[in-house]
């Protein structure tokens, strides 16, 4: 057996846009970023709970396990959402460019800093995509210390994880998941119609870690768990089972009518739907000049 090609990036990115092309997403562009407003409020919810505070956590303990954040840095968070991670990186006292297509999620950040006016100064929201943004409109070539990019599609391919890379200067930390999530009323409805589980390969840390790799970086990599007891009415429960397929299929009144079905069939006595939704997580942190990263005290 020839392995030769695993050992070359040109692979890795060619596997990555197949994995693209196999999940076949369909919202992307103004749709996805108008699925994301539709669920900016229930995801900022989601993000805040006890397991969310703990990916937070987790996430800056893995960077500070390298020390990176010991002095103060320039960073983007690409992909910000409603600013999590925006504002723990403030309240470290650096400098963040919080950028997301979706203004929505941006209202909620910007509402999020009203009640915090000492961090107003250090986070800078931007509403950009960015796919189709260009580092040269915003003078972003080799700008920041670090580039954070948790768990965002807009980090889709090599295209986009190289131009991640332009824009820092030092470091970029990108995580993405390691495996299926736990999502069973997602894969119950979408089995009733597909053949194959629900997963988006593409968005999986095998591709871009494995291209990093072939391509002559060295990144360090950390696994995280994280599982959470999720209960909401059960009309919330449908429109979010809806929203997350519509990224895969497209969603009728067949559809629809299997996934009410579920939800009403496994409504709890308080009359709630109820489901324990999971993720591994894998982190990478690497050096844009391919060096090798040592852990404090290693």
């Amino acid at each position: 057996m020839d392995t030769s090609a695993l050992f070359d990036a040109a692979f890795w990115q060619s596997a990555w846009d197949g994995a693209n092309a196999d999940d076949n997403e369909r919202a992307q562009g103004k749709k996805a970023v108008d699925a994301w407003n539709r669920r900016a409020k229930k995801y900022d919810k989601n993000v805040g709970s006890d397991s969310g505070s703990r990916r937070v956590e987790e996430a800056l303990a893995f960077l500070d396990s390298y020390g990176v954040l010991q002095e103060k840095m320039r960073i983007l968070d690409l992909g910000c959402g409603p600013g999590n991670f925006s504002l723990a990186f403030a309240e470290r006292g650096h400098e963040v460019v919080a950028l997301d297509p979706a203004e929505n999620m941006l209202a909620l950040l910007q509402e999020k800093l009203a009640d915090r006016p000492e961090l107003q100064k250090l986070v800078k929201p931007v509403q950009a995509d960015w796919i189709a943004l260009s580092l040269d409109d915003f003078g972003w070539s080799g700008h920041f210390d670090l580039i954070f990019a948790s768990m965002t599609p807009g980090v889709r391919d090599v295209a986009t994880l190289q131009k991640v890379m332009q824009a820092s200067r030092w470091l970029v930390y990108m995580s993405r998941f390691a495996g299926s999530r736990t999502q069973p009323s997602v894969e119950a409805v979408w089995q009733e119609f597909n053949d194959r589980p629900y997963y988006s390969q593409s968005l999986d840390v095998l591709f871009p870690q494995n291209w990093l790799y072939a391509s002559g970086y060295r990144p360090a990599l950390h696994f995280a768990r994280w599982e959470r007891q999720h209960s909401q009415l059960p009309e919330d429960a449908l429109d979010e089972i809806l929203s997350v397929l519509s990224h895969k299929m497209d969603v009728d009144p067949r559809v629809e009518e299997v996934a009410r079905s579920y939800v009403e069939a496994r409504l709890g006595r308080d009359g709630t739907f109820s489901e324990i939704k999971g993720a591994t997580s894998a982190m990478l942190l690497w050096d844009i000049e391919k060096k090798v990263l040592t852990r404090l005290g290693g």
